[in-house]
């Protein structure tokens, strides 16, 4: 039964029969009690594809968590989306399609960290990153140490079938509180029993004095032998009304692609796997006065093959907590090809009255050379939301603009949220 819902990805109602299996198993029959709390997403967009044909799809996204199932310890997470759409124009293969993004019954000690759980899971340990159908378990040990393991069935079975497949790996950590926390990753997954992600990593969070933090994680491919990527943050701030984050970044796309199975890295595909980038720069910001901010930013971006660019500007943006904010910025793309030389320009204010919450925002590009005839792409956007109740919210977006892909585009987006708040089921 567990096979047979999980192997299979299509929809909502998936996710809620195994969401009930689930629980059924896990409450004791003397006494079926636990609390339920979560929330319905419903998205309904409209937009014109570059054929000239409107498109209408509709999105459901649905999460939610059973908690004290028996006991305080156990709880059950799931989570999925759903889609429909009207016809072969919108770029979806069926009329019809759904995700189990996640479902699993969780273990966890209220006296220490300790957790174990089990089902459909996102693996989120330093560089080890998955979504697999199986177990994890983290636990801290003495001296500071805490580990992390986890094994399964790898999810990505767009491709291929999941015989042979198989992921695994863990991480062990480290810290000193308030001081620094590191940790050494490492992640192995088989498609057909044949090796086709190996990784190790290393991450690091650092607060060696007050209002200075790095943050960094590096990732090695075992299998091409080489670092993937390396990626690290600064925090210094505020100090003296000032905050500056400087930041560095470096990856080489190609041993990313060898090793890419889900749809998160099908961008890829449009970058020679011979690429590598360095990118580094920063924003400094100042606080004018208070719920007034300045702040500047500069980036690099320096490639192997494809042609380097500068990325700077800034920006002037004016909020306050419940009530709304204004804001405008000024960027510019500094590159050596047509498509990156251009100037962008922003500019928004938002209100929230009552129940009531409003915004306009506009924006636009000016390319220093036309693309495809247009000198100026912009973009006008507007939105009003309305908060029915505590649970129940209701916004809509409608976007004007014109690029060098639409003479005119127009965008409707509708969105309805439902918060279940929390019910007490069972004695």
């Amino acid at each position: 039964m567990y096979a047979h819902l999980l192997r299979n990805r299509n929809g909502i109602n998936r996710v809620l029969l195994f969401t009930a299996f689930m629980i059924m198993l896990s409450c004791p029959i003397q006494s079926p009690a636990f609390t339920l709390n979560g929330e319905s997403k419903t998205y309904f967009q409209s937009r014109e594809t570059s054929r000239s044909t409107t498109v209408s799809p509709g999105f459901e996204y649905l999460d939610f968590v059973a908690d004290e199932i028996g006991k305080e310890e156990v709880s059950f997470h799931a989570g999925g989306w759903a889609r429909y759409k009207e016809n072969d124009e919108e770029g979806f293969a069926k009329n019809f399609n759904g995700d189990l993004q996640y479902a699993y019954l969780s273990f966890k000690r209220r006296t220490d960290n300790t957790v174990l759980n089990l089902g459909r899971l996102f693996i989120s340990e330093g560089a080890a990153l998955e979504q697999i159908d199986g177990i994890y378990k983290h636990a801290d040990i003495k001296g500071g140490f805490g580990i992390a393991a986890f094994g399964g069935v790898p999810v990505e079975t767009d491709f291929d079938e999941r015989d042979g497949d198989v992921a695994y790996g863990g991480r062990i950590t480290h810290e000193t509180s308030g001081v620094y926390r590191a940790g050494v990753s490492y992640l192995k997954e088989q498609n057909s029993s044949d090796d086709l992600r190996e990784e190790g990593g290393f991450d690091i969070s650092l607060f060696p004095v007050e209002k200075i933090n790095v943050l960094g994680r590096s990732s090695y491919n075992i299998i091409n032998k080489g670092i993937m990527e390396h990626a690290y943050f600064l925090a210094l701030g505020p100090i003296a009304k000032f905050r500056i984050t400087p930041e560095f970044y470096w990856a080489d796309y190609g041993r990313y692609l060898t090793s890419a199975t889900t749809q998160a890295f099908t961008f890829l595909n449009n970058i020679d796997p011979e690429e590598k980038v360095i990118i580094f720069g920063g924003e400094a910001s100042y606080a004018v006065i208070d719920n007034l901010l300045l702040a500047a930013q500069y980036k690099h971006f320096d490639y192997d093959i494809a042609e380097d660019a500068d990325y700077y500007g800034g920006r002037l943006s004016y909020s306050v907590t419940g009530s709304g904010g204004a804001g405008l910025s000024a960027y510019r793309m500094d590159g050596k090809t047509d498509d990156i030389k251009y100037t962008e320009y922003r500019a928004y204010i938002n209100k929230k009255i009552g129940q009531a919450d409003m915004t306009v925002d506009v924006f636009n590009v000016s390319y220093d050379q036309r693309i495809n005839d247009v000198k100026n792409a912009y973009a006008v956007s507007a939105a009003v939301g309305y908060e029915l109740t505590d649970g129940v919210r209701f916004a809509a977006d409608l976007e004007y603009g014109k690029n060098p892909f639409f003479d005119e585009e127009l965008k409707v987006f509708l969105k309805f949220l439902y918060r279940f708040g929390t019910w007490k089921i069972g004695a």
